[in-house]
Parts: C-alpha cells; sequence; structure tokens
C-alpha cells in the first residue's frame, strides 16, 4: 500500500484496517502478540496512530471484540429469524443450519469466541457470557413453545447450548471431518429424540 493511498484512508477505514490487522495477529499467535509495534508496522502506519483512535493497546483490543461480538449478534439473529418457517420445520435445526452458515462465512469471528486465544482480555469473557445468556433464552423460548409443561427447561437448553458449541468447535476445528450433512443430521438425530422424549 503506497504513502498516497494511506493519505486517503478515512479515519473510519483506517480504524477498521488496523481492526482488521489487530484480529489476524491475534488468531495466529494470541493477544500478547498483538504489541502496538507489531501492529502498527504491519498495518503501515505510526504507534502514535494507534493511541489516537483507541487510546492504549487494551482500547483497541476492547473495540475489537465489542465489533466482533456485533458481529456474532448480527449473525445469530439472522439465524434464528422467523421469517417465513416451513411448516413443521425444527426451529432447533433451523437455526443450527443459520448459525453454522454464518461460522463457515466468518471463521475468524466465531473462533474469537469458541476458541478465546491466549492471553483474552476479560472483556472478551464478559462478551462471551452475555452472548451465551441471549443463546440460552432462545432454547428456553423455542423449548417451551414445543412443550409448555417441559421440566426444567432451563437445563435442558444448557445442554442443548453446550452441545452447540461443541458441533461449531468441532466444524472450524476439522471441518474435514466435521462436515455440515454430518453434523445436520447429528443435530436432527438429537433433536428428534429431545422432542420424542419431552412431549
Amino acid at each position: 500500500m503506497d504513502s498516497q493511498h494511506r493519505r486517503r484512508m478515512t479515519a473510519e477505514a483506517r480504524r477498521e484496517q488496523i481492526l482488521d490487522v489487530a484480529h489476524t495477529i491475534i488468531a495466529a499467535a494470541g493477544f500478547h502478540a498483538a504489541t502496538p509495534h507489531r501492529i502498527a508496522a504491519t498495518a503501515g502506519v505510526n504507534r502514535s496512530l494507534l493511541y489516537q483512535q483507541f487510546g492504549d493497546l487494551p482500547g483497541l483490543f476492547v473495540a475489537l471484540i465489542d465489533r466482533e461480538a456485533a458481529r456474532a449478534a448480527t449473525q445469530f439473529a439472522a439465524a434464528i429469524a422467523d421469517d417465513d418457517p416451513e411448516p413443521g420445520a425444527d426451529p432447533l435445526l433451523r437455526a443450527f443450519d443459520g448459525v453454522l452458515s454464518a461460522v463457515d462465512a466468518h471463521p475468524e469471528t466465531w473462533r474469537l469466541f469458541l476458541f478465546p486465544p491466549q492471553g483474552a482480555p476479560p472483556e472478551l469473557y464478559e462478551r462471551l457470557a452475555v452472548s451465551q445468556a441471549v443463546v440460552c433464552e432462545y432454547f428456553v423460548g423455542q423449548l417451551l413453545r414445543i412443550n409448555p409443561d417441559l421440566e426444567d427447561p432451563e437445563y435442558t437448553a444448557r445442554v442443548l447450548q453446550a452441545s452447540g458449541r461443541e458441533l461449531l468447535q468441532l466444524r472450524l476445528a476439522d471441518p474435514a471431518s466435521a462436515t455440515r450433512d454430518r453434523l445436520r443430521a447429528l443435530v436432527r438425530r438429537l433433536n428428534s429424540e429431545l422432542l420424542y422424549r419431552i412431549r
């Protein structure tokens, strides 16, 4: 990237570029590797610009975490949107399909939360806890729609959530083995058994 192009970048574009560079470094080597010098050198900017944009390195990390958390939240909301469900469709499988597509399309966003990198700041775990609460609430709502008399929907939802998280981790870690068809078939079987047992 030449100096003339760097000067033409807007402040917002520059901010996104710096966050992208930091994310790439963190994904490859952890938060500890994302030093101001390395981020600035890779982005082709002066370190002073990092401090102008983010205040300090922790501020940059929080900005990155918040950006990726917002992206994941938007993708999850799209995955569970009930715009035009097919009659008799399994809402849990439909949601899993949507999240699986999001993971495939944006692996680095989801990897940040499914496999928190070494040295992750507490803000990442705070955002993760919030997102897990949202997902659990979604599962509780779906389970009670299926069976309003379900005993202990909260813990049932937590089991579903933990299972889904494990399958998404497998997809990221070993996509050749954890194929979409294999994961979908397993979720369909698990849901069928669960729905049969709780009705």
